[in-house]
């Protein structure tokens, strides 16, 4: 197959650079996500992250897969491009979700230098590896 000599000087070019042709592999959910034990009935459903005014904007769809209310307690990170953190640490924000709802978390980055984050997740019914139940006490309870 020939490549036309517009795309091959394109491609050399990006090279040339040290760009990527193609992205070596899209960040996934999971590597945005920090959870403080596994989650048994708070599962993260869509994440979606766009820059606008020069400001990083992420929205994560919550869905509770139990018939009973979940509190869940969150916070973000803001990373640059470095995987440096660019903000104070964030108290934690608690929201209940409702038994078999979902609950949608949007959030603006505080700076123009944040490039990347990760949610940080807890739940008070979240389970160890050794399958027992957490006794991680909460303020306010």
């Amino acid at each position: 197959m020939k490549m036309p000599a517009r795309l091959l000087g394109f491609l050399g070019l990006l090279l040339a650079l040290g760009l990527p042709a193609m992205p070596v592999h899209a960040d996934s959910m999971a590597s945005k996500l920090e959870q403080l034990g596994e989650m048994t009935y708070l599962k993260v459903t869509d994440l979606r992250v766009a820059r606008r005014n020069g400001l990083l904007n992420v929205q994560a769809e919550v869905t509770n897969i139990s018939s009973s209310n979940e509190r869940l307690f969150y916070h973000f990170k803001w990373l640059d491009d470095a995987g440096f953190s660019v903000w104070d640490e964030e108290p934690w924000k608690p929201v209940v979700i409702y038994g078999k709802q979902k609950h949608l978390i949007t959030v603006v980055a505080p700076t123009p230098q944040a490039s990347d984050f990760r949610l940080v997740l807890q739940s008070p019914n979240n389970t160890t590896s050794s399958g027992s139940s957490s006794t991680t006490t909460w303020p306010n309870e």
